[in-house]
């Protein structure tokens, strides 16, 4: 019988590829109790209009 080694939780992310790790991403949003995929941030030159004032609602 062989012995199992333990591995870190930070040696596993630090294996993980960028890609892997941008796949997996998630977050935890407490408004719905847990963790979730991360959902793209817009960036600030989505949020504005054609006049360059901020807008109102989501997409």
């Amino acid at each position: 019988m062989a012995f199992r080694r333990t591995i870190s939780q930070s040696e596993l992310a630090e294996r993980q590829s960028d890609a892997d790790r941008e796949r997996h991403a998630t977050e935890y949003q407490p408004s719905r109790g847990g963790w979730f995929k991360a959902e793209p941030q817009p960036s600030q030159e989505q949020d504005r209009d054609s006049s360059g004032g901020r807008r109102w609602g989501r997409r």
